[in-house]
């Protein structure tokens, strides 16, 4: 049977008051009952070392020393020789803890539950046991810095959680090519932090699977200073999450997906507010950082390297990334429908195919600030936008040439233009005029414009013949203040229009 800890917290500490509540003096005698008034004493406690005493002696601030209780007993009534007892809880259960006694603290797997972490045991079932004592009550795991080896999936519970003591010290490693790590249906209210996760490197198993049933969301999920690697399946799959947070994880070298958030539609609540700060995904064969269908969340300081499809945003609402970046993924980002994506601050950098793509009638996608670096020799595109998508793109840098489809509004595309559903919208008017109109007096005229630099391509249209119309050309031109129009015709009197471009 499992026996408590008591004592030496701030719970434990007794004054002596004035109003008439319960008080133990200095050195105070004390004993426990199971009843308020009366019961039966118990005479079955130990003091740290293990030895068997009956009593217990107040320390000099009146409070309760350290000491472990009956067998399964998690609280008593204490009596100090007044006229009425108080009830102490315990707060910690003691090595041998028995599965499914009531845990009020941290665990430790190796003192509590003979866990070993030594690489060598299989740490299977001690550390379940660990996990199933944790869920009576909620608590909290601790691995020691060790190895511990899986032969199965570990059936996780809501509100436990795990923390190690790094992770590159506390190793979860799974030996079965074909199963998860951790594994939960309808859980919630979950923190792993400072572990690894790693994997046999093939197979379908992958780190972490929560899956949903009947509740409505997985929520409360975070996972911070987390190192998964070597899965064959996904790093990270997860079914409706909400209210979650990913903080500091590293994913690498797994078969599937690095981190594959996935939110059914049938549901109201689930798929939304989940938070990604320093993600990063390496080297997973299937893709990076993938979401569907979630709404309201964001990933932040993220990046995927060595993907066929860095990241994904699929029937997603209200989704951002915000200095993230992709480097050597076929598609750097991948916009697959949804509504209100925002890309801000997002590099692509050796990108062997389509550095941003939008499709499926993706809608409202906002780009700014996205940039395109040294692409691969099989690259094709910067941004490709198919039919029947919408979006603004803002100060896009680009290697490669655009393919461009769909409702695109488009502010500085390399010659200080703005392009608004199809249609060029040009400074045409004060000192850095970009187009315009003159008009020839024999043959010649001058227009005054500060964009004109010596590599401009300055365009020329006949607009209203007048005279011996002839074919207008550029003349001459003054870098930052003027260029001078002139006709083959020396009586050509026709209105001109003219446009700067600049080489992009």
């Amino acid at each position: 049977m499992a026996r408590y800890e008591y004592g030496a917290g701030i719970a434990d500490y007794v004054v002596q008051p004035s109003d008439g509540l319960w008080a133990v003096a200095t050195g105070a005698v004390i004993t426990f009952w199971d009843a308020a008034d009366g019961g039966t004493q118990y005479t079955d406690l130990q003091d740290m070392s293990g030895a068997a005493m009956t009593t217990v002696h107040a320390d000099e601030f009146g409070a309760l020393p350290r000491f472990r209780g009956p067998d399964a007993v998690t609280g008593m009534w204490a009596d100090a020789g007044g006229s009425s007892r108080a009830w102490v809880e315990a707060h910690n259960v003691v090595a041998g803890s028995a599965p499914g006694q009531m845990s009020l603290d941290w665990l430790n797997v190796v003192r509590d539950f003979g866990a070993k972490g030594d690489g060598v045991t299989d740490d299977t079932t001690a550390i379940q046991a660990a996990v199933n004592a944790a869920s009576v009550a909620g608590g909290t795991l601790y691995f020691p810095a060790g190895r511990y080896l899986l032969t199965a999936a570990l059936t996780w519970a809501s509100g436990v959680s795990a923390v190690g003591a790094g992770p590159r010290a506390s190793i979860l490693q799974s030996t079965d090519q074909n199963k998860d790590c951790l594994v939960g249906t309808d859980v919630g209210s979950i923190t792993l932090e400072r572990l690894q996760l790693s994997g046999p490197g093939r197979g379908f198993g992958s780190g972490i699977r929560f899956t949903r049933y009947s509740a409505p969301s997985t929520p409360s999920i975070t996972l911070r200073d987390v190192l998964i690697q070597s899965w064959g399946g996904d790093g990270i799959f997860c079914h409706q999450l909400a209210n979650t947070i990913l903080h500091r994880v590293r994913v690498r070298t797994c078969g599937g997906v690095g981190v594959h958030v996935q939110a059914p539609q049938d549901t109201i609540l689930g798929g939304a507010s989940v938070s990604m700060t320093a993600v990063s995904v390496e080297g997973c064969v299937t893709g990076g950082i993938w979401l569907e269908g979630m709404s309201y969340s964001s990933l932040n300081a993220c990046a995927v390297q060595g993907a066929p499809v860095g990241y994904r945003l699929e029937t997603c609402t209200g989704v951002s990334l915000t200095s993230c970046g992709a480097e050597q993924c076929t598609t750097g980002l991948e916009v697959y429908g949804g509504k209100g994506a925002t890309v801000s601050g997002f590099v692509t950098k050796g990108s062997d195919g389509t550095s941003v793509w939008l499709t499926n009638s993706a809608a409202g996608v906002v780009l700014a600030g996205v940039s395109e670096v040294s692409p691969g020799s099989g690259a094709t595109t910067c941004l490709r936008t198919d039919t029947g998508t919408i979006s603004t793109v803002l100060g896009l840098t680009a290697v490669k040439t655009n393919a461009l489809s769909g409702t695109v509004n488009r502010i500085d595309p390399g010659d200080a233009s703005v392009v608004l559903a199809g249609r060029s919208v040009v400074p045409s008017g004060g000192t850095a005029a970009r187009m315009g109109t003159a008009v020839l007096s024999a043959g010649t005229v001058t227009v005054s414009t500060t964009a004109v630099t010596a590599t401009s391509v300055i365009v020329l249209t006949t607009q209203t013949p007048g005279g011996t119309v002839g074919a207008p050309y550029v003349h001459a031109r003054i870098a930052g203040t003027s260029f001078t129009i002139k006709s083959t015709s020396a009586s050509d009197t026709s209105t001109v229009g003219w446009r700067i471009l600049d080489p992009a």
